[in-house]
Parts: structure tokens; C-alpha cells; sequence
């Protein structure tokens, strides 16, 4: 149907919608007059609808006297056509929802059953409308300036690229945003307004600066727009190579490339008519001396900046651009997909645009990636955890998302992993620097991306040390990395000790490139997250072996973390993020290390018992039970059933099943404990009368009072014997 409406052009278009609205108002209007507990969301609609019908009025009504150019009735048509579908959807369900005067009782109760589950279905259409209600303001409230744009006696220069891709969805509330921040922003020195988009790779700052291009052409509010490439001056250069055989006299000659950019500030600042200029991936700020030397001067002139450096903000306004809405992001993938609007389709694509953490690219990725295969959405999770990274890489062969690498002549399709790739070559000062610090941030991607906090690194140096020469030879060799200090960590250290500023400035330097999502410094230590597909692509990136060493590396160091905290004294927070860090270890553990030989690797020897007191301590019963028995199973195959590390496992199970009142098994657990540790450590050791004392506690339990009795004589007088009739464990017993 919209197909046919765009032919009879915009005029013929917005007749038909203000007749179909005209009719679904009056149908709105006569339920709110019988109907005392109307939904607010029909109450919503009713008052947007006459203020949509109001502004594309006064719009058809400038059709035909030459007011708008061919550029404003296009992007207008799309507008209508927008509009024109959802009021369509909501003709047919209050065909279905809303009780009409001549409806009987029994299709009045069908119909409020109706309702019930298509209010939700209203919503977004009602959100719909709000959202082009908005863009249609925005265009109307810019009226007064379309003179300008469409004088035939004035010329009009655009030179934007055409990378605007074919399913964008508008982002209202920033396109108002930047437009409000140009028009309350006071101009500079140079008497410019500024405005800089400021976000992580993939989060749609060149395609939100190309929309706003579009909305300012169609409205007039600029006569000159040019787009220039920031990513390098080479660049920078070359887009004003393209400016000066706009805007310059035919047949002009200049010497070089300076004086051709000096030309083009020269023009601009002496035009008396709006102009902007859109300097886009202004990604590496120390690839340019001042970037401000690029500007012309001159009260009539904008400039909006794309870039994800936080160096950036010092240059104007600045917007941050984050992820998408809820709303945005099903819109999104919807139409990549081309799957229908319907209930499953919702609630599976509001489950993929959060897996996805609402990243405009990530998303446009996924639906290109369901729409070439014809994959339900339902199938789409599964997918993703088995095959992330073909997901996270998959671009098709005609993508509008692309970009010039360095001097490249051709430009190169652009997926999340590329775009966050740009950033990671920019650590550092040096190949040195990017290494140790690359090191790190991928050594943070492997513990839970929402909160990794400082003490994690400082208590592994803590911990660890470098072994000196004359004793190193007594270590055994399998136990040496466990005093050796990382390599990489010798980058944050000043004198042999933790420097938490050295460590400050890299992760705000981290921060400035986007590589992080979030960053708290305050004087005990400093926290940061990572966007979630940040994380993914830091582990997708690197091949399975170093995969492997990292998720060892982080166990290694979570391990050493854990065991140095005084476990009672640690506040509520940091006991659950300790426990996050574990559950993101042993996710690593099941996706990396599947078919590695865990007893031969020293350094996970003890972290699954570790990980499972913890676990326990915190009431996970189920899963401290699977590290015990995995710590068990190790421990018997690489040390044998009656090793006293192995029976101390044994012990610790038996009081897990005590604290789950498994008497029996616990009882079985003890028994074996306690005939293991009298063989191999003596009837009197302290860790044999360790688990005579648990018997006892167990036999209290199950109300055997006389074997409890005998169990807690023989632990007190083993106790006061070897340890003597003070020690707290005696008075314990």
C-alpha cells in the first residue's frame, strides 16, 4: 500500500492519511464518550493525532506553491508513509478491540478480551507516532528558514556522501538534541558553533550526523553542507579537495593541498548565507596538530564532529551517543529482517537487541545475518553462543557501513570487530606500551565486564614475587609461575610497588578511546566496565591457546584474590561481585579449556576448591558441589585417593552435606575422611581430630547424642594434648 500512496506523490499521500485519521479519530473519540476507563494509551493517541493531521495540513499546503524542494518532499513522503502504516494497524485492531454502540454483550466481552492482549500492540504504534509526531515538529518548527534553502535565485551546495543505510531508524531525541545544541550553543573565538557526537565504535554517530545533514537540507537551515573524513589529515585533505571543486570557479588552479584548504576557509568565512561542515571518525586526535587550524571563521558556519576520543570534548558541546532505545532497537531489526511485527517477534527481538547491549551496529549486523539465512528469531540465541564470532564479523556484500583505512584506496566493509580494532591500535606511545596494555584490557575481558575493580590486579602482585637467584633452584619447577610476577604488570609498577596513578592514567586512556563503557576513581581504588560485546570481541580476537592462558591467568588471579580477603569483614557488594568473577571464570573454564588436562596445569591446582568454599559460604549449594567434586576428581587423579589434600576435599564435602542436612552423605564423606587422615597423618594429627569434631557435630544432628559424646571426648582430648587446653579450637569442642 505505501508503495502505491509514494506514487501520487506527497500532497495525494497526505489527503489519504488525514482521511483514514480523520475517520479512526472520530472512532477514538466515540469510545472515550461511552467509555469511563478508557486506556491511557488510546487517551495518547487521541491527542497526537489531531497535531500530526494540523502540521501535514499546513504541509500539503505548501506542495504546490514551490515552498518545499524535491529533497524536503522525499524525506516528508517517508515521513507520511510512516505514519500512514501505523494508522492502518490501528484501524484494524480497533476494529478488533474497541466495543462499538451497536456491538452485543457477547462480542463487547470478546473485544475487551481482545483488548487486554493488543494493548501492548498499540503501545508501539502509539511510540511510532510520537516518534514522527517529533520529526514533523522539528521539520515545522524550522519553517520560517526554508526560504532560504529554496530561493531559485540562491545556490544550494551538498556534499554529503551517500552512506546512509537503507534501514535506519530515526533517533528523534538526538537529531533534537543536536539541533538544540546548535541553536543555544554561543559561538567561539572564531564566532563558530560546535558540536562534537562523542561514543563508542558502532554506536551510529556517522549515521545519526548524515540524518541530521538530511533534515537540515530538507528544512533549509543551511545552504552549504559538506562532509569532510577526519580520520587522518591525508584525509582531511582530500575532503576539502572535493569542497573546493564545489564551491570554487571553474577552471581555477591551486598549488598545493594548503592552498586549497586556505581557500576553502577563506570562502566559507566570508559566506553571509548558513553553512556546516560535518568532519566524521575524528578517531586520533595525535594524528593532527589542531584540528581547529581546519575551521573557517565566521559567524554564519557550524561544524559537527563525529569521533569516539574523548580528547574531542574540548572542542565544542558535546553529545554523548549511547546505545539505542528498546523502541529503536526492535525498529532496527525488524526491518533489516523484514520479519512482521507480531507478538513472538517482539519478545524474541527484544531479548537479541539486549543480548546485543542495544549497539545500533551490532544489531544491524544480527538482522543481516538472520535475514541472508531466513532464521526465526527464536533460533538467534542459539547461534549467537555457538557461532559469536561469525555473528560479530558477518557483513553482506552490499554494506553501507564502510570506511577508508589508513591510505587504502579501497574502502573496507565495517563490522563492530573492525570498528573497535581502529581503537586498540591506538594504545600506547608505543608497540611496547599497546602490548602490556592490550594484555590487560583482555586479561579484564575474562572476569565479569560489568564491574572489574583494581584490588583484583593489586592483590595478585601482592601475592606473587620474583623468586631470587640463589634459592630459585629450590623451587620446583612447576610451582615457579606461582612467584613469578606477569610481565605485563610490570607496567603499572613504580619501585617495586603498585603505582594506582600509573594505573588511573591507562585506564583513562582506555576510557578516552571508548574501549571502556564506565569508569569510577576514587582514593581507595578505581573501578571500570566494559560494554558486554567489548568483552566478547577482546576474547573473540585472540586464537583458542591464548584463550585458554587468559581464562588460566584470570582463575590464577581471582584464586589469589579470594584466598587473601578475611571473608567476613568483606562488604555485601564485593561479596557479589567476587561471585560474578567466579561464575564468568568458570563460564571461560566450560567454553575454553573443554578437553585440557587439568592436572597437568599447576596453576588451576586449588582455585576449584577455592571457587567452591566461596560458593558455599554464600549458599550456592549446587554449584559449590560441582567445584568440590571437580577439585576431588583432580586431586585423586593426580595425587591418589589417600593424599591428605585429596582427604581434605573429602572433608570439605562432608560439610557442604551438612549444611544441606545430607546426614547420610555427609556421614559417608566423614568416615572416609577420617579412616584416610588416621593412615596417613596418625589418630592424634589435628587434621584427624579436625574431622572427628564434625562427626560429632553431625551425629548431633541426627540426634545420636551417645556416638556425638564419644566423638567430642576423643576430638578434646586430642586437642588439649596437641594443642593445649587454651587454644580456641579446644574451647571450640
Amino acid at each position: 500500500m505505501a508503495e502505491a500512496i509514494a506514487v501520487v506523490g506527497l500532497a495525494a499521500s497526505i489527503v489519504t492519511f488525514v482521511n483514514v485519521s480523520t475517520k479512526v479519530l472520530a472512532r477514538l473519540r466515540e469510545f472515550h464518550s461511552i467509555a469511563q476507563d478508557a486506556p491511557g494509551v488510546f487517551q495518547d493517541i487521541t491527542t497526537q493525532l489531531p497535531i500530526i493531521i494540523d502540521i501535514l495540513t499546513g504541509i500539503e499546503k505548501g506542495c504546490g506553491d514551490g515552498s518545499l524542494t524535491t529533497d524536503a518532499q522525499r524525506a516528508l513522503l517517508n515521513v507520511v508513509e510512516g505514519c500512514f502504516r501505523q494508522i492502518s494497524m490501528l484501524d484494524g485492531l480497533i476494529e478488533k478491540m474497541l466495543p462499538a454502540l451497536t456491538d452485543s454483550t457477547l462480542r463487547r466481552t470478546w473485544k475487551a478480551i481482545a483488548s487486554v492482549r493488543k494493548e501492548k500492540d498499540v503501545v508501539v504504534i502509539q511510540r511510532t507516532l510520537e516518534t514522527y509526531k517529533s520529526t514533523l515538529t522539528l521539520h515545522f518548527s524550522q519553517g520560517p528558514r526554508a526560504p532560504i534553502a529554496i530561493d531559485a535565485r540562491e545556490r544550494v551546495y551538498y556534499e554529503i556522501p551517500s552512506l546512509r543505510v537503507s534501514q535506519f531508524v530515526e533517533r528523534v531525541e538526538l537529531l533534537k538534541e543536536i539541533e538544540a545544541s546548535f541553536d543555544n550553543t554561543t559561538a567561539n573565538a572564531s564566532h563558530l558553533k560546535i558540536v562534537v557526537l562523542l561514543g563508542m565504535g558502532g554506536q551510529g554517530k556517522t549515521q545519526l550526523a548524515l540524518d541530521y545533514c538530511r533534515v537540515a537540507r530538507a528544512s533549509g537551515r543551511y545552504q552549504g553542507l559538506f562532509w569532510v573524513d577526519a580520520s587522518s589529515p591525508s584525509t582531511v585533505s582530500h575532503g576539502f579537495e572535493t569542497i573546493v571543486a564545489k564551491i570554487s570557479r571553474t577552471g581555477r588552479v591551486f598549488d598545493d593541498a594548503e592552498s586549497k584548504i586556505a581557500f576553502v576557509k577563506e570562502t566559507l568565512g566570508g559566506w553571509q548565507i548558513p553553512w556546516l561542515i560535518v568532519f566524521d571518525n575524528y578517531d586520533q586526535p595525535k594524528e593532527f596538530g589542531d584540528i581547529a587550524a581546519y575551521f573557517p571563521h565566521g559567524e554564519a558556519g557550524a561544524i559537527l564532529i563525529t569521533s569516539r576520543h574523548s580528547d574531542s570534548e574540548r572542542l565544542g558541546v558535546t553529545i554523548r551517543v549511547t546505545q539505542m532505545t528498546e523502541d529503536e532497537g526492535l525498529e532496527l531489526l525488524l526491518r533489516q529482517t523484514k520479519l512482521d511485527r507480531n507478538d513472538d517477534n517482539i519478545v524474541e527481538g527484544r531479548k537479541i537487541i539486549q543480548k546485543l547491549g542495544y549497539l545500533p551496529l551490532a544489531i544491524d549486523q544480527a538482522g543481516a545475518y538472520i535475514n541472508m539465512r531466513k532464521l526465526p528469531l527464536l533460533l538467534f540465541a542459539k547461534h549467537y553462543d555457538e557461532r559469536r564470532e561469525v555473528v560479530l564479523k558477518h557483513t553482506p556484500p552490499l554494506w553501507e557501513y564502510r570506511k577508508r583505512l589508513s591510505e587504502d584506496r579501497d574502502e573496507t566493509l565495517l563490522s563492530v570487530f573492525t570498528t573497535w580494532e581502529l581503537s586498540f591500535q591506538q594504545i600506547g606511545n608505543s608497540k611496547n606500551e599497546r602490548m602490556m596494555i592490550g594484555h590487560f584490557l583482555t586479561l579484564s575481558s575474562f572476569f565479569d565486564a560489568a564491574n572489574v575493580s583494581e584490588d583484583l590486579f593489586r592483590s595478585h602482585l601482592a601475592s606473587t614475587r620474583k623468586p631470587l637467584r640463589r634459592i630459585e633452584h629450590f623451587i620446583p619447577r612447576g610451582a615457579r609461575d606461582r612467584y613469578k610476577r606477569p610481565w605485563w604488570m610490570e607496567y603499572f609498577i613504580s619501585g617495586g610497588v603498585w603505582d594506582q596513578y600509573k594505573y588511573q592514567d591507562t585506564i583513562a586512556e582506555l576510557l578516552s578511546l571508548s574501549l571502556l563503557q564506565g569508569l569510577n576513581i576514587d582514593s581507595g581504588e578505581s573501578r571500570f566496565s566494559l560494554h558486554p560485546l567489548i568483552a566478547d570481541w577482546l576474547k573473540l580476537r585472540i586464537n583458542l591457546k591464548d584463550r585458554q592462558k587468559y581464562t588460566i591467568e584470570a582463575t590464577m588471579i581471582l584464586k589469589s584474590y579470594i584466598d587473601m580477603q578475611d571473608r567476613e569483614a568483606l562488604p555485601l557488594q564485593t561479596k557479589l561481585d567476587i561471585l560474578s568473577h567466579v561464575d564468568m571464570c568458570l563460564r571461560n573454564d566450560r567454553e575454553y579449556l573443554r578437553g585440557l588436562d587439568e592436572s597437568n596445569t599447576a596453576s588451576l591446582k586449588g582455585s576449584a576448591s577455592t571457587f567452591a568454599s566461596f560458593y558455599q559460604s554464600h549458599c550456592r549449594y549446587q554449584d559449590a558441589e560441582a567445584m568440590y567434586q571437580r577439585a576431588l576428581a583432580g586431586r585423586e587423579k593426580a595425587l591418589g585417593p589417600d593424599h591428605t589434600s585429596t582427604l581434605s576435599t573429602v572433608n570439605n564435602l562432608g560439610n557442604l552435606y551438612g549444611d544441606q542436612s545430607r546426614l547420610a552423605d555427609a556421614e559417608a564423606m566423614y568416615q572416609r575422611a577420617l579412616a584416610g587422615r588416621e593412615k596417613a597423618l596418625g589418630p592424634d594429627h589435628t587434621s584427624t581430630l579436625s574431622t572427628v569434631n564434625n562427626l560429632g557435630n553431625l551425629y548431633g544432628d541426627q540426634s545420636r547424642l551417645a556416638d556425638a559424646e564419644a566423638m567430642y571426648q576423643r576430638a578434646l582430648a586430642g586437642r588439649e594434648k596437641a594443642l593445649g587446653p587454651d587454644h580456641t579450637s579446644t574451647l571450640g569442642t
